[in-house]
């Protein structure tokens, strides 16, 4: 087995001239627009597409990994702190990096708050780290040899992103605020308990209900109404606490995932959202590259069938 934590220095030090695979391989980060309120989740979307006609081998492409690296500078110079938690990975002997087609593109999604911004000062919020109202730009970094036997070091960079934090409206702040409650009722374990656990339901239906109804671009469904609170649900579910219920396949639950997907098929926030769909229903890939097209979300789905399909090959050649 290899570690590539050991790689990693030579990988992001060494610097190379322009190979063909460089000029082969393209890195892009995008986060969807240029302006979110304080608060408001921004989804970083990462790519590398391959633009020649040789299949490229690259390394584990996601966010949080030990390939990438990541510096946010706020518009006055001073840096952010950047909290990538650079997870480490295996790989076996054989292995000889992931391959992507020509013309190919390889996708990853995460909220920018959960990787970088200020520490909150106090309470229990929705992300893990804080924007405050500025102008920011974010610079990628991917090392895409690392840990891949027989090649160069090649670290890409993407374009920067340049976006500003504005201060929240008095609707905005309420919504923030109802959020952070439930988000509260998550660790609260007197309210989960008993009659306050049917009540927690409810209330995550009902506003689930009234923002699907009423916000087609609300940022909050693709991220936190969905997957920060339906696992809450779970863990109740699994202490006895709740009736068996199921928040990845309830009638609400499902419905809400297909259709902000489909409203939201071309943002950033999107991707997101089917990226985490992937991981929990790989059967609905299929007609989710029909259904969304060319867009932005569809791209996403095509990519993560062929994750899919690649790891149950994977699987079926291992050795019993």
């Amino acid at each position: 087995m290899i570690r590539t934590a050991l790689l990693l220095g030579t990988a992001l030090t060494t610097t190379r001239p322009l190979t063909g695979l460089a000029q082969q391989l393209r890195l892009s980060a995008e986060v969807g627009k240029a302006e979110f309120f304080e608060g408001e989740p921004i989804y970083l979307l990462v790519r590398l597409q391959n633009l020649g006609t040789d299949t490229a081998w690259v390394t584990f492409f996601g966010l949080g990994t030990l390939p990438f690296t990541m510096a946010v500078t706020r518009d006055d110079g001073n840096p952010v702190p950047v909290r990538m938690p650079s997870i480490d990975f295996l790989v076996p002997p054989s292995w000889r990096g992931d391959p992507v087609p020509p013309g190919a593109s390889v996708m990853n999604t995460l909220v920018l708050q959960d990787l970088a911004g200020d520490e909150w000062p106090r309470g229990r919020h929705l992300f893990l780290f804080h924007f405050p109202p500025a102008e920011y730009k974010v610079q990628v970094e991917f090392a895409a040899h690392l840990g891949v036997p027989r090649t160069a070091p090649l670290t890409l960079r993407a374009a920067p992103i340049i976006f500003r934090i504005r201060a929240r409206t008095v609707a905005e702040e309420a919504e923030v605020s109802e959020l952070e409650g439930m988000w509260q009722m998550d660790w609260d374990t007197t309210s989960v308990g008993g009659h306050g656990g049917a009540a927690y339901k409810a209330t995550l239906i009902e506003w689930v209900e009234k923002r699907f109804g009423g916000h087609a671009d609300d940022p909050f469904l693709l991220d936190n109404g969905m997957y920060s609170l339906g696992p809450t649900l779970m863990r109740q579910i699994e202490a006895g606490k709740l009736p068996r219920f199921d928040p990845d396949t309830s009638e609400v639950v499902s419905w809400l995932r297909l259709g902000v997907i489909e409203r939201q098929k071309s943002s950033t926030g999107g991707t997101r959202l089917v990226q985490a769909l992937s991981a929990r229903h790989p059967d609905q890939l299929a007609a989710l590259r029909t259904t969304l097209g060319s867009t932005l979300c569809g791209q996403m789905a095509r990519y993560q069938a062929q994750v899919s399909r690649q790891l149950q090959r994977s699987r079926s050649t291992q050795p019993r």
